[in-house]
């Protein structure tokens, strides 16, 4: 269910990972993605998502807690690619992956 969640299934309908889905963050708060001269962002980074708190002084769409996101790359409370929450997305994804390979779903 937290892959759910990343993926695009919570209160905004983003897939907070760049590149993937239908809807997804096109510009985060993220130098390497701003300055490459590309308009796509650099693709399967994690985006940190709803922050209420708006500590970036930016203008969000909606304030309550689920949806309070906007894809902005000033907004970095809510729009930053930070390690700290992109490496346990990789153990989750790595784990995910790993119990495919084992055939557990649908058990």
């Amino acid at each position: 269910s937290n892959a759910d969640y990343l993926l695009g299934r919570n209160a905004t309908g983003y897939c907070y990972v760049t590149g993937f889905g239908s809807k997804s963050p096109m510009h985060p708060h993220h130098r390497p993605s701003i300055a490459d001269g590309i308009g796509a962002p650099v693709p399967g980074l994690l985006v940190g998502g709803p922050n209420p708190g708006k500590q970036d002084g930016q203008e969000y769409p909606n304030t309550f807690p689920e949806t309070a996101y906007t894809d902005n790359d000033k907004a970095y409370a809510c729009n930053e690619i930070a390690i700290n929450w992109n490496a346990p997305a990789v153990y989750l994804f790595n784990g995910l992956s790993y119990l495919a390979t084992l055939g557990v779903w649908g058990k």
